[in-house]
């Protein structure tokens, strides 16, 4: 559905919060395939060192991810790196910390790339069988374009394991006119741009 998300999803009443993420890239003004990083960043303060937004009676958890899906990018404008880091934010992974069940929303900044249509959207590195994450679903903007995805995180690592961040693995394509190119971002695998 356009500007919301499909009305079939509802997250399990025991989840109360939503955590929103944009993901977004930078080139450093060399060949951009040879440069290009990808970088994640909360939407908001509770996104990016907290736990995530808060579901209320006012705002309820459809509320949340429309306006989030429909909200401008909120992103510092200086490229984040190890010199000058911006806060909530990593450089060449994506990365991200769950203390606490909740909604995740991946939310792509930019008009040049969509998630890829009738994919798994975003995998984990490891598999979950007992159902840590549920199946992610698509979230459209008002153009149509798959802008974001949501999944719900229904249980966490003890903190004290620090083990609570779960590498991603994310299906894209980048969209010029009426061409498409397919890919897997797998943040972890360096690309040099040496062909490697």
């Amino acid at each position: 559905m356009i500007g919301q998300y499909p009305l079939s999803v509802y997250p399990p009443s025991a989840i109360t919060l939503v955590k929103r993420f944009q993901i977004y890239t930078s080139s450093g003004g060399g060949s951009p395939v040879q440069d290009l990083q990808f970088h994640i960043l909360g939407y908001e303060e509770v996104d990016r060192v907290g736990n995530g937004k808060q579901v209320t009676a006012e705002d309820d958890f459809t509320k949340i991810v429309r306006d989030f899906v429909l909200a401008p990018a909120n992103i510092d404008h200086q490229t984040p790196a190890p010199d000058h880091p911006t806060p909530g934010t990593v450089p060449t992974q994506l990365d991200f910390v769950v203390r606490q069940p909740c909604c995740v929303i991946l939310k792509l900044i930019g008009n040049y790339w969509e998630y890829t249509p009738n994919s798994l959207y975003v995998s984990t590195k490891h598999e979950y069988p007992d159902g840590k994450y549920r199946r992610p679903f698509p979230l459209l903007d008002n153009n149509g374009r798959i802008a974001a995805v949501g999944f719900f995180v229904e249980y966490v690592t003890p903190p004290q394991d620090r083990k609570t961040c779960d590498g991603l693995n994310l299906y894209v394509d980048f969209v010029h006119d009426n061409y498409r190119l397919p890919l897997i971002i797998d943040p972890t695998v360096e690309n040099r741009g040496d062909g490697g």
